[in-house]
């Protein structure tokens, strides 16, 4: 269930994140979707620094890295695992607590 739905995206990547781990190219995909200009090589490109954000806050964590030699999202670059902290787990449920998604 997206509770999280039109607020800011970095909440919603913890949102969607809540029900396992995922990898770049998964998050970015999914998300550029229900964000209006983000479904672009650009937009995708902020839902990857987003993640960066939020796991140098400690907010997700890196679990495991491979080069995209196929192709799959940005050939050669690194794909990410991410899963929510506990310290991400905590400030979801706070959000979601909090948090009221804006009106479109």
């Amino acid at each position: 269930m997206k509770m999280m739905e039109n607020t800011p995206i970095k909440f919603r990547i913890l949102e969607f994140l809540e029900d396992g781990p995922k990898r770049t190219e998964v998050i970015c995909e999914a998300l550029a979707k229900e964000y209006a200009g983000h479904d672009s090589d650009y937009g995708k490109a902020k839902i990857k620094y987003d993640c960066i954000e939020l796991a140098s806050a400690g907010i997700i964590t890196e679990d495991d890295f491979v080069i995209d030699t196929e192709g799959i999202f940005q050939k050669d670059k690194l794909l990410v695992t991410y899963s929510l902290s506990p310290l991400g787990k905590d400030y979801l449920e706070y959000l979601k607590g909090t948090v009221k998604p804006q009106k479109v």
